[in-house]
């Protein structure tokens, strides 16, 4: 009788996996203050490790390369070092056998070219100037450069209100961001190099679901300027906010009957409730800003009119075209753009898809928004198309899952 034989990990390759897993975390959650030089060594030590050590430009010439790495970070270094490096680094990158020792010789090159500025430091006043000029890492991914450390000690000492006002320095939609951001600062959370991410979206929805009504500041005095502001979007809005509060007096003109831009005629209410969105609407309209709804420049009103009458004029008409597929058909009756379909539902006029099966193509957070829509709109089947693999999907995991959960077909 046959045996069944099941082979297994050892303990050494179970250790080294482990490894190179933490590592990976390391990676990826490397915040951008840390020393360019610094990191190029460790990189570099890791390729040199991994050479099989056969060609003499990956086993010498990879060595010379961190030696001379060092002499940077130990001001050993001088001026003609860093043309050294160069020099070397090419010629590996040209002789080496291998993609190990190729690679190792591009990124040495690539990170002295990048960040020369901070090699000269190095070399001419022994220290490292590169954190100065960086934020913590959470802050340096998010777009808006909010305060995440002091928002969350805020939190932490129950003050919800001070956490909000402290989000509102940077970012007017507190709100809109706690229910709907992709939170980008939490790849580079530093507590990803323990387990995984602080939740930081989770944290400001919190804030802004216990705070109660926070006032906007007080504006400053009046300086007599007028600005107008074309588009009632997230930019246009926060471009009135913040003038407003410098003491300008803005005038938004919209050409749809409501505020909001993308975030009402883009993104599904079952995502955004709309007394959500204006909870952060009534803030910024606090302090002043007027609105002139349906009206369209260039048919209602010229930007040569603009210019006349006020001191300055912002454009912030948004990103409102579709992406074709380039595909035959899909100008055909009953074939929606994502931009079209969710248009309508934020116009409270969306089609009846009762009955009906739809196929949604692409794999990203627009898609997952268009075919979880569709089966609220009385779809019988909704089906998800993508190219790719499930785990190439643009998405954020959890729309993902969400869509298979709700009964959409991937």
């Amino acid at each position: 009788m046959s045996r069944l034989k099941i082979a297994i990990e050892n303990r050494a390759v179970q250790t080294v996996e482990r490894l190179y897993k933490d590592l990976e975390r390391r990676i990826v959650a490397s915040p951008p203050g840390l020393c360019p030089v610094d990191l190029a060594l460790s990189f570099l030590r890791l390729c040199h490790a991994q050479t099989c050590g056969k060609c003499v430009p990956c086993r010498i010439g990879l060595g010379q390369l961190a030696e001379y790495l060092e002499d940077v970070l130990e001001g050993r270094a001088t001026m003609d070092t860093l043309g050294e490096i160069e020099r070397l680094a090419n010629d590996i990158e040209t002789t080496a056998d291998c993609a190990i020792g190729i690679e190792a010789a591009q990124m040495v090159a690539r990170g002295l070219e990048g960040f020369r500025e901070e090699y000269i430091a190095h070399i001419t006043t022994g220290n490292c100037t590169y954190h100065i000029n960086h934020p913590v890492p959470c802050v340096a991914l998010c777009p808006a450069g909010v305060d995440i450390p002091g928002y969350i000690a805020l939190i932490r000492a129950g003050r919800c209100a001070d956490a909000v006002r402290l989000i509102r320095k940077d970012n007017p939609f507190p709100t809109a961001c706690g229910l709907i951001c992709e939170h980008p600062c939490e790849a580079r959370c530093r507590r990803n190099m323990l387990d995984a991410a602080v939740n930081i979206r989770g944290l400001k929805r919190y804030a802004v679901d216990n705070a109660g009504v926070v006032p906007a500041p007080v504006c400053g005095p009046s300086t007599g300027k007028r600005v107008a502001i074309v588009g009632g979007g997230p930019s246009g809005l926060s471009a009135a906010y913040y003038l407003q509060l410098m003491g300008h007096s803005c005038t938004v003109f919209e050409m749809r009957p409501r505020l909001g831009g993308m975030l009402r005629y883009g993104i599904p209410s079952y995502r955004f409730p709309r007394e959500r969105l204006q909870e952060d609407l009534d803030c910024i309209l606090s302090t002043g800003v007027e609105v002139r709804f349906n009206t369209k420049i260039g048919a209602d009103i010229t930007i040569d009119q603009l210019r006349q009458e006020y001191d300055a004029v912002y454009v912030s008409i948004g990103a409102q075209t579709d992406k074709k597929v380039g595909i035959d058909g899909e100008e055909s009756r009953n074939v929606y753009s994502a931009v079209d379909l969710l248009g309508s539902i934020g116009c409270e006029t969306p089609p009846d898809f009762t009955g009906k099966r739809v196929v949604v193509i692409g794999g990203g957070n627009v898609a997952m928004d268009c075919v979880r829509s569709s089966l609220r709109l009385g779809a019988s089947e909704a089906k998800i198309v993508y190219r790719r693999r499930k785990v190439d999907m643009t998405a954020l995991a959890e729309e993902v899952d969400g869509a298979l959960e709700e009964g959409c077909q991937l």
